[in-house]
C-alpha cells in the first residue's frame, strides 16, 4: 500500500490541514520541534488501528484529543494499492457521545464504501501494536533493541508465513495453556491428576459398601414385619377419630341449632327503597359541594380589590412602546454616525493637514486666498552659469590672434596687422560676452528675491507654504469636513429630539406609575412593561370578579332546586330528614342480615336438621368420653411400636444399603469414565499445539534465515564494515570484523541503534509481499554522525525501492543530504 494523501480535520494542535505526497517511495517532513511531526505519525496509526489506545502499552504518546476543543476528531488517509489497480480511502471519525472510543471508521474502495475486511484482508489483519512495532521508528523505540531475540522475531514472522497465522498462534497457545491444566507430572490440581487419585479411593470404598450389604438385608425383614403390625393399629385409631369427628359435628350443630330458634323469632318486614335512598344521598353530597362552593366564591369575591381604576390613559401608554423602540434604535444609529463622521473628520485632517488653518474661513477669506495664490509669481530658474569655458576660448583666440599678428609684423611687415586686429577683436567680444552673463544673473536673483518675498508674506499671512500646497485639493476637503461638521450638528439635533421625547414620555409614565422613571430607554421600557402588568392585573381582576358572581348566583339557584328535590324524597320514605333516613336503611341491612344467617343455617344443617329436633345432649357427652379413652390406649401402643420401628431404621441408616451400593459402583465408572475423556482431552491438546507449532515453523523457516542475511548485509553497510554479523539467541550479540563478538550493551548508542534499524527494516523487507505499509521515521537519526546519516541515507533509498518511507525531521543538513523538496510544518499555523 502507497500512502498518497494526509487529511487532518481535527487531531491535536492541527485543524483542516492537508498532505499531498508527491513521492510513492521517500518523502520527507520537515518542522521545527513541536512543529507537529510526531502528531501526524499518530495520525497515520491511529486513522489504521484507532484512537484512544492510552489502556494499552505504547511506547509513544497516544492522546490527540483536539487543542481547540472542536469536533470530530480524525480525519482521512488515501492509499493505492502496489500495482495501482485501485484506491482506498479510510476515514476515521469520533465524536463526544460515542459509544465506540476507537472511532467510526469508514472504508472506501475506488470512491464506493466496502467492509473494513476488504482493506485490511490486504495488510494480514494485523493490529496497531504490531504496525507500531514494525513500521515506526523513534527514539523512545530505538531502545528496545536489547530485548530483542529469536523468539520474537519468530513470533512476528509467524503472523505471516501462514495462512490465518495470527489465530493459529493463539489457538497454539491455547491449547498448551488447556493441556497445562488437564495434567502435571509432580502435580496434584489438575484434572487428570486428580481423576486418578480419586478412581483408587472409589475402589475400596465399593468393597467396604457391599460387606455392610448382607447386614442391611437381614436387618431389613425385622423392620418389614414391625412396620406392618404399625399400620394395623393406627388403621384402628383412624377407624376411632372417624366415628369421633361424626358426633363432634353433631355436637356442634346443635349449637347452630339453637342460633337458628333466636334468628328467627327476630325477623320482621321493613319498607325501604334503597334507589330513592341513594338519590337522597347523592343529592345530600351536591348539596354539601355546592354549599362549599358558594362559601369559597363569597371569600373570593370579598378578597377581590375595587378595580374600577380608568386605564385609558394606561393602555395609551403602552402602544407607545414599538415608538419607543423605533426611538432607541434610531438614537443607537445616531451615536455610531455621530462616531463615523468624527472619525471621517480626523481622517480628513490627518490626510489633508493644510485646511486645519482654514477650519474659521468664511467665503470671502476663502476667495482672497485664491485671489492671492494666484497672484503669487511663478517659480523663477535660477540664473545660468557663466560660460566660463566659452569666455576663455575667445580670450585665449584673441591672445593668439595677437601673438601671431605681432609676429608677423616683426617678419613680414604690415601683412600681420590683420592677424592682431582679428585678435583684439576676439578680446573685445570675450569682455563683452562676459559683462552680459553678470547682467542677466544678477536681473535672476533680483527677481528670486521678490517672488520669494511674495511666497514667505503668504507663508505668514495664512499659514501654508506654497511651494507645496495643492490649494484645489485643500480647499475640496475642506468642502467636505464641513459638510461633515453639518451632518454632525444635524445628527446632534436629532439626538437631541429623540431625548426630548423619550423625557415627554418618561415624564408620563412615570405620573402613570406614581414613582420616579429616569430618563433612557432601558428605564422607560421597563417601566412600560409595569404599565402593561398593572393595566392586565386590573383588567384580569375585573373579568374574574364578573365571573365569580355569575357563578354564585347559579350556585345558589342550583342549591335551592336540590333542596326540594330531597324534600320530595323524606315524603315518599315518610321520614323527616336525612337521619331519619339513615336509621331506616341501618334497619333494612339489619333484617337482611339476621334472614341471611338464617338461609345459611338451615342450608348447613340440612338433613340433620330434623335429627336435631330430637337429639339428648347428655347421651352424647358420654358416648364422646368412651371414644377418647379407647383412642388413649391406641395411641399408646402406635407410640411404641414407632419406637421399635426408629430404632431398627437407626440400625439400617448405618449400614449400606443396594441404593449405595449402586451408588459407590456409579461413582467408581464416572470417575473411571472421567479419567478417559480428560485424558483424551489433554492428548488432543498437546497434540494439537505441537502440531500447530511444527505447521508455522514450516511455514516461516525460510523467511527467518533470510532475515538475518538481510540484516547482517545492513549492518555492515551501515558501519561501514566494521560489524559483520548478528547472533539472535537467547542473548543478542554482534560480530565484528575481525570475528570478535560484543553484546549490545557494550555498543556506543548510535550502533545500538543502527543495529535496531537494520533488524526493522530486514523484518519489513522479508514481510513485504504479505504487508506493505509506509515506514514513518520520527526524528530517528539525532545520534548519528553525518557519516551513519550517510550510510542510513543509501540503505532507506534501497529500502524505498520496494516500501514507502516517510522521514519526519527537524535536521535541515538531512534535508539536504537526500535533496529532497520536503513538507514543511510551520510552528504556530497548523490550520489550513
Amino acid at each position: 500500500m502507497r500512502l498518497k494523501q494526509i487529511k487532518i480535520i481535527n487531531f491535536g494542535q492541527f485543524s483542516n490541514k492537508t498532505f499531498d505526497l508527491p513521492s510513492d517511495q521517500l518523502d520527507v517532513f520537515f518542522g521545527a520541534n513541536e512543529a507537529g511531526k510526531s502528531t501526524t505519525v499518530a495520525f497515520i496509526k491511529q486513522i489504521l488501528f484507532g484512537f484512544h489506545l492510552r489502556s494499552n502499552s505504547s511506547p509513544f504518546f497516544e492522546d490527540y484529543t483536539p487543542l481547540a476543543h472542536v469536533s470530530p476528531m480524525g480525519g482521512s488517509l488515501v492509499f493505492t494499492a502496489a500495482d495501482g489497480e485501485y484506491e482506498y480511502e479510510l476515514e476515521r471519525l469520533y465524536a463526544k457521545g460515542d459509544k465506540t472510543k476507537c472511532g467510526i471508521l469508514t472504508v472506501k474502495k475506488d470512491g464506493q464504501v466496502v467492509p473494513e475486511s476488504v482493506f485490511f484482508d490486504q495488510i494480514q489483519n494485523i493490529d496497531g501494536s504490531f504496525y507500531a512495532d514494525s513500521f515506526i521508528f523513534n527514539q523512545e523505540m530505538l531502545g528496545q533493541v536489547t530485548s530483542l531475540s529469536q523468539a520474537d522475531l519468530l513470533e512476528r514472522i509467524y503472523y505471516l508465513g501462514a495462512a490465518n497465522s495470527s489465530q493459529l498462534l493463539q489457538l497454539r497457545d491455547d491449547f498448551a495453556k488447556d493441556a497445562g491444566k488437564l495434567f502435571k507430572k509432580t502435580g496434584k490440581k489438575p484434572e487428570v491428576n486428580r481423576l486418578l487419585k480419586q478412581m483408587t479411593d472409589d475402589r475400596e470404598h465399593l468393597t467396604a459398601t457391599q460387606a455392610e450389604f448382607s447386614d442391611y438385608e437381614q436387618l431389613d425383614q425385622k423392620f418389614s414385619a414391625q412396620k406392618e403390625i404399625l399400620q394395623e393399629k393406627q388403621s384402628i385409631l383412624a377407624k376411632l377419630q372417624k366415628q369421633e369427628q361424626s358426633l363432634r359435628d353433631l355436637q356442634k350443630e346443635l349449637g347452630n341449632y339453637q342460633n337458628l330458634l333466636d334468628l328467627q323469632k327476630q325477623v320482621k318486614d321493613v319498607a325501604f327503597d334503597g334507589e330513592n335512598y341513594q338519590r337522597a344521598q347523592d343529592i345530600m353530597a351536591q348539596g354539601r359541594n355546592l354549599q362549599k362552593t358558594i362559601e369559597s366564591l363569597k371569600e373570593q369575591l370579598t378578597e377581590l380589590t375595587d378595580s374600577s381604576e380608568d386605564l385609558t390613559a394606561a393602555k395609551e401608554l403602552i402602544q407607545q412602546k414599538p415608538q419607543l423602540l423605533q426611538w432607541q434604535a434610531e438614537y443607537k444609529a445616531c451615536l455610531q454616525k455621530g462616531k463615523q463622521l468624527k472619525q471621517e473628520k480626523e481622517q480628513l485632517l490627518t490626510l489633508t493637514p493644510d485646511i486645519e488653518p482654514l477650519l474659521g474661513y468664511d467665503q470671502a477669506q476663502i476667495k482672497q486666498l485664491q485671489n492671492d495664490y494666484l497672484a503669487l509669481p511663478k517659480q523663477v530658474d535660477s540664473a545660468p552659469q557663466v560660460n566660463n569655458t566659452n569666455n576663455k576660448f575667445w580670450y585665449a583666440a584673441g591672445a593668439v590672434f595677437a601673438v601671431i599678428g605681432l609676429i608677423i609684423i616683426i617678419t613680414m611687415g604690415m601683412v600681420g596687422v590683420a592677424a592682431l586686429s582679428a585678435g583684439f577683436i576676439f578680446l573685445i567680444i570675450g569682455y563683452s560676452k562676459a559683462n552680459q552673463q553678470k547682467a542677466s544673473n544678477a536681473s535672476i536673483l533680483q527677481k528670486q528675491q521678490l517672488a520669494q518675498s511674495k511666497r514667505e508674506d503668504f507663508k505668514q499671512k495664512y499659514g501654508l507654504n506654497s511651494d507645496t500646497l495643492d490649494l484645489n485639493n485643500v480647499l475640496t476637503n475642506l468642502g467636505q469636513y464641513h459638510l461633515k461638521e453639518s451632518a454632525e450638528a444635524d445628527n446632534n439635533e436629532q439626538i437631541n429630539e429623540i431625548n426630548q421625547e423619550v423625557a415627554q414620555l418618561s415624564t408620563a409614565v412615570q405620573n402613570t406609575l406614581k414613582q420616579p422613571v429616569e430618563n433612557d430607554f432601558t428605564a422607560v421600557l421597563t417601566a412600560l412593561d409595569e404599565v402593561a402588568n398593572h393595566v392586565d392585573s386590573i383588567q384580569a381582576s375585573q373579568q374574574k370578579k364578573a365571573s365569580l358572581t355569575a357563578s354564585l348566583k347559579q350556585d345558589e339557584q342550583d342549591l335551592k332546586e336540590l333542596g326540594l328535590k330531597l324534600k320530595t324524597i323524606f315524603a315518599q320514605a315518610n321520614v323527616e330528614n336525612m337521619a331519619g333516613y339513615d336509621e331506616l336503611y341501618q334497619e333494612s341491612l339489619r333484617q337482611a342480615k339476621i334472614k341471611t344467617q338464617v338461609n345459611t343455617l338451615k342450608e348447613s344443617l340440612g338433613q340433620d336438621l330434623a335429627q336435631l329436633k330430637e337429639l339428648n345432649a347428655s347421651e352424647l357427652l358420654q358416648k364422646l368420653h368412651k371414644l377418647d379413652q379407647q383412642m388413649e390406649a391406641a395411641t399408646s401402643e402406635i407410640s411404641t411400636a414407632q419406637q421399635e420401628l426408629a430404632q431398627l431404621q437407626v440400625k439400617l441408616n448405618n449400614l449400606a444399603d443396594s441404593t449405595a451400593v449402586f451408588q459407590a459402583k456409579q461413582d467408581l465408572a464416572n470417575t473411571e469414565t472421567n479419567f478417559i475423556n480428560s485424558s483424551k482431552e489433554y492428548l488432543a491438546d498437546l497434540l494439537a499445539s505441537t502440531w500447530i507449532s511444527r505447521s508455522l515453523d514450516i511455514a516461516s523457516n525460510e523467511r527467518f534465515p533470510k532475515m538475518i542475511a538481510a540484516a547482517q548485509e545492513y549492518f555492515a553497510l551501515l558501519t561501514g564494515g566494521r560489524y559483520t554479523g548478528i547472533d539472535l539467541a537467547k542473548k543478542l550479540t554482534v560480530i565484528r570484523h575481525d570475528g570478535k563478538k560484543r553484546e549490545v550493551k557494550y555498543l556506543s548508542r548510535g550502533t545500538a541503534e543502527q543495529l535496531y534499524f537494520v533488524l526493522k527494516l530486514a523484518f519489513i523487507e522479508q514481510i513485504k509481499d504479505k504487508i506493505n505499509l509506509p515506514i514513518l521515521i520520527d526524528d530517528s537519526f539525532v545520534n548519528f554522525d553525518d557519516r551513519r546519516v550517510s550510510y542510513i541515507e543509501k540503505l532507506l533509498k534501497r529500502i524505498s525501492e520496494n516500501n514507502q518511507v516517510l522521514i519526519f525531521t527537524a535536521q535541515e543538513k538531512l534535508v539536504d543530504q537526500l535533496q529532497i523538496e520536503p513538507l514543511t510544518f510551520t510552528k504556530g499555523t497548523q490550520n489550513a
